[in-house]
């Protein structure tokens, strides 16, 4: 293939932009498969989103790349978080952790019921329904979900939802490639603590793994069919943020197209359970942020450097100042009256330990407001190990988000967050912190559940008390601004074309589920009812719902002109599913119990065949496609457009389950 057809097949949209570079460069002559390029016209753009850029150069990191070029190992390319999804004890999910960060909620409580504790009335931070699990989502008969133990099934459904808040669930997915063309080249950095298995008390004791069973992170990577790294880590309470700082070391080094973070802590066996202790589960999906602003991702917030480190034998002390300066030297943010940022001085000085919520004026200068740390949250998910990081990191892109300072030690109540200036006037990024310092209880401290397992002639199997953790800290951006698209001009409501709205889930209850979920969000929305706000543009529902969802067995499709119609046949099949039982105009399928894919699925005849059909809008050809089994949505463009609404996620149908192998609920 010489120049001139690389560069023909690059413009006409069937070569991928790494592919032509490569081939240009004589690295990697690897092609993928061509993409059916498709006309985009009546595809929306987002009023809060940038049109996709053509053939060029990649849009540079945006605001704050020119506050300086930041050098050593965690300098470099920013990165976007593009998914989050908590859970979290007495937060469900993202809003409900924000609105009891907005509230200044404890969320403690007494041990749910069926636990059992060492000392009679303690109170702590607490996940309700962990021995449930949803395994018709992954397609797990019940012999494979009890292969996993619970804190590996409560990663899964929230590594899940992740996916999808994202859009990268379906379509999309399969065109995140390497730079050798492997597609779902998503790297999977997992952070859980001790293994406590079985729930005591049960009944059920099962015996430690054996040294060759594959770690977390593994086991993940396998059930969602992601080809990137995959790295189990342990670092005590600094185990999320270490495993977010080696994926952004994978995203730099090309290892893989996004990064899939997470934690997992739990508190089953009272061993682990100490006064304040907490539980929760967290994941975040990060794409290098020039990726993301050119595939018109939702960016929450940006990660401009991390540094990590544990301070060996010397005195913890000076190890989190030497981090932060570490963290702002890679960021390329010199406060002022520091001079030339050395590596082994925090802005503060050597012996500056675990900062307030208010950073120093120095700080403030370049744009960082506050810290987040493990002292921050701990109203919100108490003494939470592996995963305490990620709450510190949620509560920063939600004040980053929100332009919103929490209350915090030097602030009785939230308040609006004005952004630093320089003093010509430039207006600077809001700007984070987040850390876990890694100091870990004394050698003599010696807590009530230590003492009644001794007494009970239990050894405490942790093997930490006295020993330092790693610490690490982060440098957190909000989002670059995006310019806001002209208002789109078109015929009113119901005078459109038509659209054809494809859903699926993994059996007939989870699709009605979900249909009625996504019908109560959209009519919330609006829907241009009665003259009320017009809602999601109805051809962006439509997008989203083909590229960001995975194609599963129990299928949907309706055809509609406005957002209200589907709201309401979405509506109607949730109360009446199955095929031929909902509202007129709703079919659907149930081809779980089919041989297997339609022999015509996976030709590239195919392919062409329904690529004609989308170009030439037979919408009622896709759906009986569809709904007979071919994926119709494969062909695609991945990245049309901005990605214009977030749908609410599948509805999970969890039910509890044996525990699950791996320990007898003790620590290890």
């Amino acid at each position: 293939m010489d120049t001139r057809e690389i560069l023909t097949r690059f413009k006409g949209g069937t070569l991928r932009r790494e592919h032509a570079v490569a081939l240009l460069a004589g690295t990697s002559p690897v092609v993928a498969p061509p993409v059916v390029a498709l006309p985009v016209a009546a595809l929306p753009v987002a009023a809060d989103r940038e049109p996709l850029p053509g053939p060029g150069p990649v849009p540079g990191p945006g605001p704050g790349a020119g506050d300086g070029a930041g050098t050593g190992a965690g300098a470099g390319m920013p990165c976007a978080v593009v998914g989050i999804q908590v859970r979290f004890p007495q937060a469900g999910d993202l809003e409900a952790f924000w609105r009891n960060g907005l509230q200044g909620r404890i969320a403690e409580a007494a041990l749910p019921g069926g636990r059992r504790s060492a000392c009679a009335g303690w109170r702590g931070h607490f996940l309700d329904g962990v021995e449930e699990f949803d395994p018709d989502l992954f397609g797990l008969g019940a012999r494979e979900a009890a292969g996993l133990d619970l804190r590996e099934r409560l990663l899964a459904q929230s590594a899940w939802q992740t996916l999808e808040s994202a859009g990268y669930a379906g379509a999309r997915l399969e065109r995140l490639t390497a730079c050798d063309g492997t597609a779902r080249s998503v790297g999977v950095y997992a952070a859980l603590g001790p293994a406590g298995g079985a729930l005591p008390g049960t009944g059920h004791r099962h015996t430690a793994p054996p040294d060759s069973r594959p770690g977390p992170a593994a086991r993940l990577s396998r059930l969602l069919d992601l080809r990137g790294p995959s790295l189990s880590v342990d670092s005590g309470d600094s185990s999320f943020l270490t495993a977010l700082h080696l994926a952004l070391g994978g995203l730099r080094a090309g290892e893989c197209a996004a990064a899939l973070v997470g934690a997992v802590e739990l508190r089953l066996h009272p061993a682990c359970q100490r006064p304040g202790a907490g539980e929760g589960v967290a994941a975040v999906l990060l794409k290098p942020l020039a990726a993301a602003r050119a595939d018109g991702d939702r960016v929450h917030a940006v990660i401009r450097s991390s540094a990590v480190g544990h301070p060996g034998r010397a005195a913890p002390g000076p190890q989190h100042g030497r981090l932060v300066g570490r963290a702002l030297a890679a960021a390329g943010l010199r406060p002022p009256g520091t001079g030339p940022q050395h590596p082994d001085a925090g802005p503060q000085g050597p012996d500056s330990g675990p900062q307030s919520e208010a950073p120093d004026a120095g700080l403030e200068a370049v744009g960082v407001a506050l810290e987040e740390s493990s002292r921050t949250v701990a109203a919100l998910v108490g003494d939470a190990g592996a995963v305490t990081g990620a709450a510190a990191l949620v509560r920063a892109v939600g004040q980053l988000r929100h332009a919103v300072l929490l209350a915090g030690p030097d602030r009785p109540a939230p308040a609006a967050w004005e952004p630093a200036r320089r003093d010509d006037g430039t207006v600077l990024p809001r700007r984070a912190l987040v850390s876990v310092p890694g100091s870990a209880a004394p050698a003599d401290a010696v807590s009530p559940v230590d003492a009644a397992d001794a007494a009970d002639g239990m050894e405490d199997t942790d093997g930490t008390d006295g020993v330092e953790g790693v610490g690490v800290v982060l440098v957190v951006e909000e989002a670059p601004a995006v310019p806001r698209a002209p208002a789109r001009t078109g015929p009113p409501p119901g005078t459109g074309p038509a659209e054809l709205v494809l859903l699926s889930a993994a059996t007939p209850a989870h699709l009605a589920a979900t249909a009625g979920r996504l019908a109560a969000r959209l009519s919330d929305d609006g829907g241009g009812r009665d003259g009320g706000p017009a809602g999601p543009d109805l051809a962006a529902v439509a997008h989203e719902l083909r590229l960001g969802r995975a194609v599963l067995r129990c299928r949907l499709a309706v055809t509609v002109r406005t957002v209200a119609e589907l709201a309401d046949a979405l509506a109607g099949f949730a109360a009446h599913p199955g095929p031929g039982t909902g509202p007129a105009g709703v079919r659907s399928a149930d081809l779980r119990t089919a041989a297997g894919p339609p022999l015509i699925e996976g030709l590239e005849e195919t392919r062409a065949y329904v690529a004609a059909l989308w170009q030439g809008g037979r919408l009622e050809q896709l759906t009986r496609l569809w709904l007979a089994g071919v994926d119709v949505c494969a062909v695609l463009p991945a990245h049309p457009g901005p990605a214009a609404v977030e749908l609410p996620a599948t509805v999970l149908r969890p039910r509890p389950l044996e525990p699950g192998p791996g320990t007898d609920g003790a620590p290890q």
